[in-house]
């Protein structure tokens, strides 16, 4: 049974998705607030678990999931496909669809963005070869970082963060947290308001890596390749991952204000991208929870017969 929760729903103007039953999702801000009680038919397709920046392990995401109702669920890890196996066995024991899902960084000119990536064959050996080198880039990344911030008088190691990481992904959060644990800073936003944010003094930025690779990967083991929360993104930015071959935009997502996902609804309509959603939730308490944010399930299998077209 799903929580007791304050759910909005959000129906574009046309009456209907093409590729969805429509969204469930949680604003910044309310439009129209129903006191629901139900089981609904909800998939969250953005989540993350210990394996990159998250706080929970997989099998936990899916008992949130399976508390909140949620009646699908894509675990996209940051450049990893690590906790999807463990994921799959809590899913078929709680009755979830797992979509198997990864976040993966890329790059359009001078812009970093994320891809998800639906519906791959995550054990795939030039995918795994790929992400064996992210892996590596982001301890290397990871490592200059802290030397910036030894620079600057501060006091911090490597091991540090590897233990924050618990044997994941190392990211900028897991640095954050390190400092927070040695006091250096009072908060997660402190560290990336002072040191780690993009025009920060310790930050190192990622390497480069081409879009059009990162999706000519994705269909290579049948996945579908989804831009990540585009925010405020220019067109001309998105009209250039189409041509790379992305595949859909998520529409949906905690960040994304009532008007910005119409304007990404219109745009799906126009460059003809499939639709997704989810609550990008990391476990953090005072962050979206699994299933705050999503689309309906039948998104799922508009996803499917893409990757399908891939085989």
């Amino acid at each position: 049974m799903a929580r007791n929760s304050f759910l909005i729903i959000y129906t574009s103007s046309r009456g209907g998705l093409e590729d969805s039953a429509g969204p469930s999702f949680v604003p910044h801000f309310p439009l129209l607030i129903f006191n629901l009680f139900v089981r609904y038919n909800l998939a969250d397709l953005h989540t993350h678990s210990f394996c990159s920046d998250g706080l929970r392990t997989p099998a936990q995401a899916a008992e949130e999931a399976h508390q909140a109702g949620v009646q699908a669920l894509s675990l996209t890890d940051h450049d990893t496909v690590e906790g999807i196996g463990e994921l799959m066995l809590a899913g078929r024991r709680l009755g979830l669809d797992i979509v198997p899902g990864a976040e993966l960084s890329a790059h359009v000119r001078d812009r970093e963005v994320h891809i998800l990536a639906y519906c791959l064959d995550w054990q795939d050996p030039q995918l795994l070869e790929h992400l064996g080198l992210l892996r590596r880039r982001r301890h290397d990344r990871g490592m200059a970082i802290v030397e910036k911030l030894n620079h600057l008088g501060i006091s911090l190691t490597l091991e540090d963060v590897l233990n924050q990481a618990n044997g994941g992904m190392v990211g900028r959060p897991h640095i954050a947290a390190a400092m927070v644990r040695r006091g250096v800073v009072s908060s997660k936003e402190e560290a990336f308001d002072r040191f780690l944010g993009d025009r920060c003094p310790a930050v190192v930025p990622k390497p480069y890596t081409s879009a059009m690779d990162v999706i000519g990967l994705i269909h290579q083991v049948q996945g579908v390749a989804v831009l990540a929360h585009p925010g405020i993104m220019p067109e001309a930015v998105i009209a250039q991952l189409v041509e790379y071959g992305l595949d859909g935009v998520e529409v949906y997502h905690p960040s994304h204000q009532p008007l910005q996902i119409e304007y990404y609804v219109k745009l799906a309509e126009n460059y003809h991208l499939l639709q997704s959603g989810g609550s990008d939730s990391h476990g953090e308490a005072e962050g979206p929870r699994i299933g705050d944010c999503g689309i309906g399930c039948e998104a799922i299998e508009a996803l499917r017969q893409r990757s399908a077209s891939y085989a």
